[in-house]
């Protein structure tokens, strides 16, 4: 290991040397323009260490002469953010509520179209509460389903699965889904069944005629899972292992997927997605026979805690607003209704809700 004091903190680091090595900056080993590594890492040799080294006088560099003649510099600030402990990750931006903390937030959550199509400093801000709170509301929109899509396309390109790009649905049955139907629909997660859900839902109510009810109600997973947590911490430990298998099933399709209802970074232990559909479970073959009782038990107390209704928020959707939320955190469901409703919504791919969040400089 190489120690190397920190000045700004005054903090020693320590860096294992092949590690070291694999983060040389030079243009030998990386290149600037396309940010990628221009080596074999089996080009190193085996017994790679540091010949010598020294820091700058100003504390800002460290220069190394390594064994095989080859010669480093690095910024020691990017060394010292690269290291595991100093990454701002997602968990640390997040802001867990429940109804009566997201109602005191309800204003910050509501950003104008006119506003999004025409300000990147909007747009920011719209990520950035979308980061923290895991929904935000566009208003003043044209209700059809091409202006919702300016209005998402304006933020974030447009996830394709076999429903489409933007899909409208109301209540004929055009896919095996409940969704597509006036019937009561609990708190979920969508796509349980793909091997990466989609990061963000967004729905917009283009018109509800002659009826009444179907109002939309949303509960925070994080804060659920967090309450779990803090008062059955074995329950919490068995939701974050056990893989629930889910399945959509319809002619010509035919996905499966299995995971934990509770997904955690291996390496920090900070919850990365919720996942939870009742209804597109699978077979549950997981897990022994002798186990059930225990998840089983586990399973609904979560389910306590997330239909508790200091939890739920509930609100009617209406022509004009679209409401966007982080489909790896935010449930959300529906209540029956009669009429004719139709609704509009797309899925955004997780990888660039994050990019575009890197972007704008909200996480690392």
């Amino acid at each position: 290991m190489l120690e190397i004091k920190y000045e700004y903190t005054g903090e020693i680091l320590k860096f294992n040397q092949f590690w070291l090595r694999d983060h040389c900056r030079c243009s030998e080993c990386y290149n600037e323009v396309t940010k990628q590594r221009k080596y074999n890492l089996l080009d190193l040799p085996d017994d790679i260490a540091v010949k010598d080294w020294h820091s700058t006088e100003d504390g800002k560099l460290l220069k190394v002469k390594w064994n095989d003649g080859h010669c480093s510099e690095y910024e020691l600030d990017f060394l010292y953010n690269s290291q595991v402990d100093k990454i701002v990750l997602l968990n640390d931006l997040r802001t867990p509520w429940r109804l009566s903390e997201i109602l005191a937030k309800e204003n910050d959550l509501k950003f104008k179209f006119t506003h999004v199509v025409s300000s990147d400093v909007c747009v920011k801000n719209l990520v950035k509460v979308l980061v923290q709170y895991g929904i935000v509301f566009i208003q003043q929109v044209p209700a059809n389903t091409t202006m919702t899509e300016m209005a998402v396309r304006r933020i974030f390109p447009i996830m394709k699965t076999f429903f489409g790009e933007m899909f409208t649905f109301s209540d004929a049955p055009d896919h095996s889904d409940t969704a597509y139907s006036k019937d009561y629909l609990g708190s979920h997660t969508d796509n349980t069944y793909f091997c990466d859900a989609a990061g963000l839902q967004v729905l917009h109510c283009l018109q509800h005629l002659n009826g009444t009810g179907g109002e939309n109600f949303f509960v925070d997973g994080l804060n659920a899972a967090y309450e779990l947590k803090r008062s059955h911490p074995g329950y919490f430990d068995i939701l974050t292992k056990v893989h629930v298998p889910a399945e959509y099933i319809e002619a010509g399709q035919h996905h499966k997927h299995s995971a934990p209802l509770i997904c955690t970074d291996p390496v920090r232990g900070d919850i990365v997605q919720l996942r939870l559909n009742v209804y597109d479970r699978a077979v549950f073959n997981t897990l022994p026979q002798r186990e059930m009782p225990k998840f089983y038990e586990s399973f609904r107390k979560f389910l306590q805690i997330v239909q508790d209704p200091v939890n739920k928020w509930c609100l009617k959707l209406q022509p004009g607003t679209i409401v966007i939320f982080d489909n790896w955190r935010i449930y959300h469901g529906r209540h029956s209704y009669t009429g004719h409703r139709t609704m509009t919504g797309c899925y955004i791919q997780r990888t660039d809700f994050m990019s575009k969040a890197r972007v704008l400089g909200i996480i690392d």
